[in-house]
């Protein structure tokens, strides 16, 4: 349980209590409104790290004008909360519109339970990074956090796309890894070795018949002097992303897929790294 505070703004009380039920499971406190007017009072004691807002309250109104203009009145405070937006209707042009104001992601109803929850946890972590009291040893607890999370996420979609890649390449059966080899595979992630990553399934599927590989089918040793630079964890997955884009042609669902992210969080990092869709 994470020591949160999550205000969830929705004009639909049983939207919002469906989302408070989610994310109950996840922060400490969790707060559900109708009324976005109430939002001023709430975050007045600026303890709140993240809100989850609608972007149209009211019948007939589909425009995401009243979400724009509460977000721009949350940003606008000293310390602002991170900003999750949530609407029904996937319009592009108002997801790009939140992020460039400042948005850290935008949900699409009907959502996936673990896609709104990444959404709202890497919110609060960037949240807890920002704040004010978070100076220090906490500062450094938070980014090393930050660290583990960010990589957990990349780690086994890289690791999984790299064994269908090359499976499918060579017409064999996706296999399974054992948790050791799993493990083995991680520690070249956390190196930032790529090239030996890569090297090491594609050696591992053209010599093994079998459909379970294990650590011992993977060679991850190299000689000092062809060892490629280390690359950071942005670094590995700004060329993962931009290798599942050529892989996908450039089709954004489909990239979005094979990430196993939501499509504006791919937005969001297609703008973080300069990608571009061709």
């Amino acid at each position: 349980m994470r020591n949160g505070k999550i205000i969830i703004v929705d004009d639909n009380e049983a939207v919002w209590k469906a989302l408070r039920i989610i994310l109950s499971r996840e922060f400490q406190t969790v707060v559900g409104i109708s009324d976005p007017t109430l939002l001023p009072a709430l975050l007045r004691e600026e303890d709140v790290d993240v809100v989850l807002l609608d972007m149209n309250f009211g019948t007939g109104k589909q425009t995401g004008g009243e979400g724009l203009f509460w977000l721009d009145r949350i940003l606008e405070r000293k310390h602002p909360p991170a900003v999750v937006l949530i609407t029904a209707f996937g319009d592009i042009n108002l997801a790009v519109a939140s992020l460039k104001k400042g948005a850290s992601d935008f949900i699409v109803k009907p959502w996936d339970n673990e896609n709104l929850i990444q959404a709202v946890v890497s919110a609060w972590r960037k949240r807890r990074l920002k704040r004010p009291e978070n100076t220090g040893e906490s500062v450094k607890n938070e980014r090393s956090e930050v660290s583990v999370n960010s990589s957990d996420q990349l780690i086994n979609p890289l690791i999984d796309f790299l064994l269908h890649k090359h499976a499918t390449h060579y017409g064999k059966p996706l296999p399974r890894l054992t948790p050791e080899a799993r493990k083995k595979l991680n520690t070249l992630v956390w190196q930032g070795n790529m090239q030996m990553l890569e090297q090491s399934i594609e050696r591992a599927l053209l010599l093994k018949e079998d459909t379970t590989l294990t650590a011992d089918d993977f060679y991850t040793e190299t000689p000092p002097d062809t060892m490629e630079p280390t690359l950071t964890l942005e670094e590995m997955e700004k060329q993962f992303i931009r290798e599942v884009l050529q892989e996908k042609n450039g089709n954004l669902t489909l990239t979005a897929q094979q990430l196993d992210i939501s499509r504006q969080t791919l937005y969001n990092k297609m703008r973080k790294y300069e990608l571009s869709q061709e």
